[in-house]
C-alpha cells in the first residue's frame, strides 16, 4: 500500500485500487499498460489505450502516485511489474476502470437536538392558535391578552412533560406488543437530574439484534431502580423494537412508574391552570 499527498493505493496482485477523498477508482492488472518510478520517487502507473478515453473516468491517462519513501515505492513497483509481465493488457483499458463515489454521511441529530427542533415546529403553531383565539375572545382586549398569555406558558410548562411522559408510556407499549428480547451490555447512562437518585438515570446499551446489526449506546426508555453496580455496567436482559432498534428498554421498574406519575401530577398542575385560563376566551 501507498499512502501521501491524500491520495491511497492498493494492489492484490488482481487489481489496483486508487481512493482521493470519497472516490475510488478500480483498475484490474489487464487494464494498465506500464509501471515506472518517476524522478521524484514516486510511480507513474500507465492505462492503455486512448488517452481521449480517460475522461470518462477521471484518473487521467496515467495515474500518478507518491511515495511516503523510496523502499515503499520499490516494493510497489516491483508488485506491479511481476503482475504486468505476466498479463496481457487490452486495447482500451479505461473502459475496465471502476469508479465508486461514496456519499458524504449524514449527519443526525441527537436526542436533544431532535426535541429542540420539535419545540421550534410547535412554539409558532401554537403561538399563532393563542393570537387567533385572542381576536374571537369574548373578553375585552387587556383581559384576553393576560388570559391567553398566562395560560400559554402554563400550556408549555405543564404540557411539556405531559407530552414526554407519553412518548416514553408510548414506546413502552409498542415494546411490549413487538418488541424483542435479547441481552445486552450496560456502557454508560444519562443522568438528567441530580436530585431523586436513580429515579432520573437512564442506562446506555449495546446489544446485537437478531438479525446481526450493532447497536450502540442506546438509552434505555425507563430509568433504573435500586443503587447496585449494575445500573452503570454489566449484562442487562432488555427489548428492542425490530422496526426501529434505537428504541430499547430494561425491564420495566417500580421507580419508573413512580417517576412517570410523579412527573404526570406536577405537569398536570399548570396544565389545569393552563385550561383555566383559555376557557373563558372561547368564542361558544
Amino acid at each position: 500500500m501507498l499512502s501521501a499527498g491524500g491520495t491511497t493505493a492498493r494492489f492484490d496482485g488482481v487489481r489496483l485500487q486508487v481512493v482521493r477523498g470519497r472516490t475510488t477508482w478500480t483498475l484490474p492488472v489487464r487494464a494498465l499498460r506500464s509501471a515506472e518510478a518517476t524522478p521524484a520517487g514516486g510511480l507513474r502507473i500507465r492505462i492503455s489505450g486512448p488517452p481521449g478515453h480517460a475522461a470518462g473516468h477521471g484518473l487521467g491517462a496515467s495515474v500518478e502516485l507518491r511515495a511516503p519513501n523510496a523502499r515503499s515505492a520499490q516494493a510497489f513497483l516491483a508488485q506491479l511489474t511481476a503482475a504486468l509481465a505476466a498479463t496481457e493488457p487490452v486495447a482500451d483499458g479505461h473502459a475496465l476502470v471502476r469508479v465508486e463515489r461514496r456519499q458524504p454521511p449524514r449527519r443526525e441529530l441527537g436526542p436533544r437536538a431532535r426535541a429542540v427542533v420539535r419545540i421550534a415546529r410547535v412554539v409558532p403553531v401554537y403561538g399563532l392558535v393563542l393570537f387567533l383565539l385572542g381576536l374571537v375572545s369574548p373578553l375585552d382586549a387587556g383581559t384576553a391578552a393576560a388570559t391567553l398569555v398566562a395560560g400559554g406558558v402554563l400550556g408549555l410548562a405543564g404540557g411539556v412533560p405531559l407530552w414526554r411522559a407519553a412518548r416514553r408510556v408510548r414506546s413502552l407499549w409498542l415494546l411490549r406488543r413487538r418488541g424483542v428480547g435479547v441481552v445486552g451490555e450496560v456502557t454508560g447512562y444519562v443522568r438528567i437530574w441530580d436530585k431523586g437518585g436513580h429515579l432520573w438515570v437512564f442506562s446506555r446499551m449495546s446489544f446485537t439484534t437478531v438479525d446481526g446489526q450493532r447497536m450502540r449506546d442506546v438509552p434505555s426508555v425507563v430509568t433504573v431502580w435500586g443503587f447496585a453496580d449494575r445500573a452503570y455496567a454489566g449484562p442487562v436482559d432488555l427489548v428492542y423494537d425490530p422496526e426501529h432498534p434505537a428504541r430499547a428498554s430494561r425491564p420495566l421498574t417500580v421507580g419508573f412508574a413512580f417517576r412517570t406519575l410523579l412527573l404526570a401530577a406536577v405537569a398536570a398542575l399548570p396544565a389545569a391552570g393552563s385550561v383555566a385560563c383559555v376557557l373563558p376566551n372561547l368564542p361558544f
